[in-house]
């Protein structure tokens, strides 16, 4: 079950755009969409079509619950992460620097699977449990 704030959230994402540009480009104010995200208010049908037409989506799937987005990998980690919004923010950017390098073709294919290599390893050290002082 996926609510309207959720998929406005992830939609105005996808469009690279801040909440507040977003907001702007549809002609209401901020507030007002904060608003429809945290679900206290649904917008009017005038605006809803509005918002529909700029996030390149339909009025009916984008207010019925029972219908959710497909979110990649990234979205998946951002919208479902149980920590907090500021160490979650500093992930998504890193992941969205991550796939700027990984998709570059400054960087060689060996380079980029050791690179991957290193992140690897870095996890699984950060992952083991430290070894008890004695």
């Amino acid at each position: 079950m996926m609510l309207l704030g959720e998929k406005l959230e992830i939609l105005i994402s996808r469009k690279n755009m801040s909440k507040t540009e977003f907001a702007e480009s549809v002609g209401i104010t901020y507030r007002g969409l904060a608003n429809y995200l945290n679900g206290s208010r649904k917008p009017k049908k005038e605006v809803l079509e509005k918002i529909c037409a700029k996030l390149d989506t339909t009025a009916d799937f984008i207010t019925d619950d029972s219908k959710n987005l497909i979110l990649d990998s990234k979205e998946r980690f951002v919208f479902n992460s149980k920590s907090d919004s500021a160490s979650i923010r500093e992930a998504a950017d890193y992941l969205e620097r991550g796939k700027q390098i990984f998709e570059s073709s400054e960087m060689s294919p060996d380079d980029k699977k050791a690179l991957f290599a290193c992140l690897t390893e870095l996890y699984f050290n950060a992952a083991q449990p430290k070894e008890q002082a004695q």
